[in-house]
């Protein structure tokens, strides 16, 4: 049959199957300001008995108010069937959603079912599972020796946090910490270790939630995270020569770590260099007037949108959507990098923190691929205005765009030949 004689068939088939008025009214909608009843689905967090559980919601309900009617169902359940009270720690109130965390708010603003996109038939959980995000201080239902005291989910060392790269001594006196970008692994910075001087000793912050720490607890927030970096980096920069090299949004991670190093653990920088990336206070208030604008901060595919669109170096099929309704984030193979992607995003909603605008005891360098759509090279140089040195500092410009030394071996063995020149000279 000839294409378009099909495609005719097709057409008149779906104007004869049009629906009527009044199931059109009856598909659901988001309303803003308006509260509609929604089904959702539910998994009891201790038992695969109770498996896809049902519940009435409001969509206007906050993550809190979810979670408190989550867990009175549960009990219900339990109760019904005399089963033995809850064993894990949900005192946190953590929910999950298609695999990554829902966060509760941002900015002091108390986020909802509606801003996350979330419609009748989905399915929620307050334990996690197989392949989501991991956070600190959530329940472990099936190995409880993993789980945290109440009393130790705030900010702590992490001993798996610091990952050294190259395979020098132990006596290096020199190091170099690598911060990873969005969604970046400590892995990416391996081509560049490859090529630096030595006698320095690399490092990378191996964060939560990617590699080989797929189930490591991660940070609830920006300002969590810089305080268990500070801490874990204490302990390992007492003595040599410090330096930190940070690529795009890990440069902001880099200014409030190295800040905290100093005041509250006495321990100097260096230097910093930093790469394609704005100064702190720079970062713009969060817009969340609208539904709209709260739903582009929260929907996944809708970040990933922006991400790629921004020229932000994201693999642009995690911006794919079918018309039957496949996301391409949610493959097997694309999941590893979409969560650590979701991860990082929210961590940064914290963003700016409080004195962002304070120069560094430190010199600064920053490096700039020249053909970045998503940062100009008027913002990188705004960095001369936190350095403890605006004499010395400059900007070293590179082929590229904003991924400038990511898969290629000339600009990282560039990189790491620059920073060897900066090494010597700080």
């Amino acid at each position: 049959m000839p294409k378009s004689y099909e495609l005719k068939l097709r057409e008149a088939e779906e104007r004869r199957r049009k629906p009527n008025k009044q199931q059109q009214e009856e598909i659901y909608k988001a309303i803003e300001g308006k509260s509609q009843k929604i089904m959702l689905g539910f998994d009891h967090p201790e038992s695969l008995q109770f498996e896809m559980q049902l519940t009435w919601v409001e969509d206007t309900w906050t993550i809190d108010q979810l979670h408190d009617h989550l867990l009175s169902e549960v009990r219900r359940i339990d109760a019904e069937y005399r089963r033995k009270p809850l064993q894990g720690n949900y005192s946190q109130k953590y929910v999950w959603f298609d695999r990554f965390l829902l966060r509760p708010r941002v900015q002091g603003r108390e986020l909802t079912l509606q801003d996350y996109g979330i419609e009748p038939g989905f399915r929620v959980k307050i334990s996690p599972f197989y392949q989501s995000e991991m956070v600190w201080g959530q329940p472990w239902p099936f190995d409880f020796r993993k789980e945290r005291p109440k009393d130790q989910v705030l900010p702590a060392e992490d001993p798996d946090l610091l990952l050294r790269l190259d395979k020098g001594g132990a006596g290096l006196s020199t190091r170099v910490i690598f911060f990873p970008w969005l969604g970046g692994s400590s892995s990416a910075y391996i081509p560049v270790v490859q090529k630096m001087p030595k006698d320095v000793a690399c490092y990378a912050l191996d964060m939560p939630g990617r590699g080989q720490r797929e189930d490591a607890d991660g940070y609830p927030s920006g300002l969590f995270a810089v305080k268990v970096i500070a801490m874990t980096l204490a302990k390992e920069l007492r003595r040599g020569s410090n330096y930190v090299f940070a690529h795009s949004q890990g440069s902001h991670f880099a200014y409030y770590v190295v800040k905290l190093l100093r005041s509250n653990y006495n321990v100097d920088v260096k230097a910093l260099f930093v790469s394609n990336f704005a100064v702190p206070s720079s970062m713009a208030p969060l817009e969340l007037d609208t539904l709209k604008k709260r739903q582009a901060l929260c929907v996944p595919l809708r970040i990933f949108t922006h991400l790629v669109k921004g020229g932000w170096g994201c693999d642009p099929k995690l911006a794919y959507k079918s018309h039957m309704g496949y996301q391409a984030y949610q493959s097997q193979e694309l999941w590893p990098v979409a969560r650590s992607l979701i991860i990082d995003h929210w961590i940064t909603k914290d963003f700016p923190l409080p004195r962002a605008d304070e120069p560094l005891h430190c010199p600064i360098v920053a490096f700039y691929g020249k053909e970045d759509p998503a940062v100009s090279l008027a913002q990188v140089k705004q960095w001369q205005y936190l350095s403890s040195h605006p004499d010395v500092f400059k900007v070293i410009q590179m082929d590229g765009a904003h991924m400038w030394f990511q898969n290629s071996s000339t600009m990282c063995e560039a990189l790491a030949t620059e920073l060897g020149k900066l090494l010597r000279k700080f």
